[in-house]
């Protein structure tokens, strides 16, 4: 992601300027303002608009959230990252998610770079590489993974017709569960410990 300026506000700062605000930022109250930084688009080549802000999750630690979207193509993109280091413990989180209870789908999950996600009733696992650093809820999480499963099904028709079968079959599977129709069992399983799943 290439940039050179960023705005506060009407202020125009440099990149510079934005890292060091955000590496100072100590303060557990952290009203840290919204940075805008031109960077450049993946898909299209031309330059879109990235958004960095510095925030607490309550009951858990400082992150830094940051979306990016270019008005040319419209490509977008959220990301985590953590404003803090490699925990000195990893963490597990598993929730057992009946079905029809919508306040466990509607528990944030914050997913590094380095968790995984399973769902052992359908042998199913989101590697660290599949999704990044996510900001979401347990229903978020789900309706991302099948969409991402379902992106790819027309060319795997024409390709491996077997391999799309069974695909679709499992994403009748996986939708039940994204929907709340049947029970299944969520763990997340982060080695760096910067993984959290809300606990209202």
């Amino acid at each position: 992601m290439e940039a050179t300026t960023a705005t506060k506000g009407d202020e125009i700062v440099d990149v510079r300027t934005v890292v060091e605000a955000i590496s100072a930022a100590e303060d557990d109250s952290l009203d840290a303002p919204l940075y805008q930084v031109e960077s450049l688009c993946m898909r299209c080549g031309e330059n879109g608009i990235t958004r960095f802000l510095l925030t607490l999750i309550p009951h858990f630690r400082k992150v830094l959230l940051s979306a990016f979207e270019c008005p040319h193509c419209g490509e977008r993109n959220n990301e985590v990252q953590f404003a803090g280091e490699i925990q000195p413990h990893g963490c597990y989180y598993c929730l057992d998610i009946p079905s029809g209870d919508q306040k466990m789908f509607n528990r944030q999950v914050v997913k590094s770079e380095t968790a995984t996600i399973k769902i052992p009733e359908l042998d199913f696992e989101i590697p660290p590489e599949a999704q990044r650093g996510s900001l979401s809820t347990v229903e978020g999480i789900l309706v991302r993974a099948v969409d991402e499963l379902q992106a790819l099904q027309v060319e795997r028709k024409e390709v491996d017709p077997q391999t799309a079968e069974a695909i679709d079959m499992f994403l009748v599977k996986l939708k039940a569960c994204a929907s709340g129709d049947s029970s299944f069992t969520f763990s997340l399983d982060d080695p760096a410990g910067n993984s959290f799943i809300e606990n209202p």
